[in-house]
């Protein structure tokens, strides 16, 4: 063990700490530290001029010295074997008879002596020789092994084929990008040279305008100056003696009255045309882009929110970080990539409207769940009913998000209203599809003769639905405040005249849905308040795990979960709680 370690420790002495391999050609630098010829040269090379060590930081030459001494010992140190120095591995005994094994028990999966083999632990247990158990192993092994290969082989072919679909769509991805590139850098070019002439004809205005202004004070200094002379020739005439001041005064006279001022335009009319011109270009101009801009934020928009609605959660919490990278690294200039447009520094790129949803009370701790995905909750006893015809009992518990709810239907039910058992307060479509809550006549509508229909209740029922399998419909609600109703299920038979108890235990399973609230309604009768309030509500009966599911039509979250037994057919149910009240079915 001293020896291997000695061989190690010695390797590392040998090995240049730049390329961490053994040195070739070792040189010795000037602060005493040893490196590969070609690797400190490759150093010095890249240094701006003043070569350090790399060990040290301590400033070297460009010359290096041989060093014969590590050279010679490489060469000899590469020529010995040290396999000499491995540790021998000794053959294995038993610890419990000193004997060398050579037995192995399949049962146990043990190495055993001849006399293991004779021992009550062992002696029942199918052991064989080492060499044959070996061979036997080595076998298995085989097999395993082409199985193995098999798959590999198979998974590698659908490597190759899923990484050419993969490197397609990479192609198709880089292509559109760079035709992006293309279509703005053209875009941008275009817009620079407009830019470009704009600012140029705008400056040589500007240019125009200071040498007009120059030529235009000098003029009129010049005439100020001949003017100041002129008065102040007057004024020391006006002061002379009678004789200077007769000489010549016939001339300064005339001289005075002969001055005329000469008014030069400020701006030649050109230029100001010219200007004129330069800002219909720019009006016109900015109208235009303020079109586009409009136009493309719309249509950007638009898009944004087609590519976000189909996200799930993690996708838009990996668009959020990648996002986030950007203005990470755009903050940092000598580590921004060429070619890629980044936010600017100190920006984060924030999160678009699409991806931010409002969450409702229930999904704090996660998005809506789906009826696949509802953790179980708590379950209620079963409530006895009445027996019904032919001697069977009745049972419902409620629940919100009940275990394993049930799978919904790929489509909907078809379902039609039955008019014969409508209250006379209710108007039903010619289609059977709508059914809307009438004023109600003065004094009240009367009892109806027909006992089919129901009353006092403004209720009205669906078609029946078989006693098996799994069927779904759908319903929506309007009206004032958003409209107030029961929706759910009625277990046949259904009573229609006088009181009714719309609970589980009377064969009715519903939701109450007024206002802003929507209620379940449980045991005897009493509300659970539900925290979501559907506009649109599905429900779902399987008569075989006896199931009534609530969920949103609209988001397919799941709302609500009965558990019940149906003794029969069962019916959709409506009762209309306010004037105004509207609910159509779907489909």
């Amino acid at each position: 063990m001293a020896s291997q370690q000695f061989a190690n420790k010695l390797q590392e002495e040998l090995t240049c700490p730049i390329c961490m391999d053994i040195l070739k050609g070792p040189v010795t630098v000037d602060c005493g530290h040893n490196f590969c010829l070609t690797c400190i040269t490759q150093s010095a090379e890249m240094s701006d001029g003043s070569h350090k060590c790399p060990l040290c930081n301590m400033p070297v030459k460009n010359t290096y010295s041989p060093n014969w001494l590590l050279m010679n010992l490489i060469e000899k140190i590469g020529s010995m074997d040290f396999s000499g120095m491995q540790p021998q591995r000794e053959d294995l005994k038993c610890p419990t008879h000193e004997e060398k094994f050579h037995y192995f028990c399949e049962n146990d999966g043990e190495f055993l002596c001849m006399v293991c083999c004779k021992t009550k632990e062992h002696k029942l247990h199918n052991s064989i020789l080492i060499e044959e158990a070996a061979q036997n192993y080595k076998e298995q092994i085989q097999a395993q092994v082409a199985v193995l290969r098999q798959k590999e082989k198979m998974i590698e072919q659908i490597k190759e084929q899923g990484e050419q679909k993969i490197h397609f769509f990479r192609t198709q991805v880089a292509s559109e990008r760079q035709r992006i590139l293309t279509e703005f850098s053209n875009l941008e070019r275009v817009l620079n040279e407009e830019k470009k002439f704009l600012l140029s004809r705008i400056d040589w205005l500007g240019q125009q305008g200071t040498e007009g202004r120059r030529l235009y004070v000098t003029f009129l200094e010049t005439q100020l100056k001949s003017l100041s002379q002129l008065t102040n020739l007057l004024q020391a005439k006006q002061q002379m003696p009678p004789k200077q001041l007769l000489r010549d005064i016939r001339f300064v006279l005339n001289r005075s009255r002969g001055f005329q001022f000469l008014n030069p335009i400020p701006v030649p009319p050109d230029l100001d045309k010219k200007l004129s011109e330069a800002k219909s270009r720019h009006d016109s101009l900015q109208d235009s882009l303020r079109r586009f801009k409009d136009n493309l934020q719309a249509d950007g928009k638009k898009d944004q929110n087609r590519f976000f609605k189909g996200m799930n959660r993690a996708q838009k919490q990996n668009w959020h970080q990648l996002e986030k990278n950007k203005s990470e690294q755009a903050s940092k200039p000598e580590s921004s990539s060429p070619g890629m447009r980044t936010p600017e520094p100190g920006r984060p790129g924030p999160l678009p409207s699409a991806l931010r949803q409002p969450r409702s009370r229930d999904s704090l701790a996660g998005p809506p769940a789906t009826l696949a995905q509802l953790p179980p909750r708590r379950r209620e006893s079963f409530a006895a009913v009445p027996p019904k015809p032919g001697g069977s009992e009745n049972a419902a518990a409620g629940s919100l998000g009940a275990a394993q709810t049930a799978e919904l239907p790929a489509a909907p039910t078809p379902v039609t209203l039955d008019v014969a058992s409508a209250h006379p307060d209710l108007i039903i479509s010619t289609d059977l599809k709508t059914v809307t809550l009438d004023l109600p006549t003065e004094g009240g509508s009367k009892e109806p003769s027909d006992p089919e229909r129901f009353y006092p209740f403004h209720c009205v029922l669906g078609s029946a639905r078989p006693g098996s399998g799994r069927q779904a419909w759908e319903v929506e609600l309007h009206g004032p405040g958003g409209g107030a109703c029961l929706v759910g299920v009625a277990s046949d038979p259904v009573p229609r005249q006088g009181y009714l108890l719309l609970a589980p235990a009377a064969g009715f399973w519903v939701l109450r849905l007024s206002g802003d609230d929507c209620h379940a309604i449980v045991r005897d009768g009493s509300r659970e308040k539900l925290p979501v309030r559907p506009r649109k509500v599905g429900v779902c009966v399987d008569y075989e795990s006896g199931e009534v599911v609530f969920y949103d039509a609209t988001t397919r979250n799941h709302i609500y979960t009965f558990q019940a037994f149906f003794p029969g057919q069962v019916f959709p149910f409506f009762r209309l709680l306010s004037t105004g009240t509207q609910v159509t079915l779907n489909p």
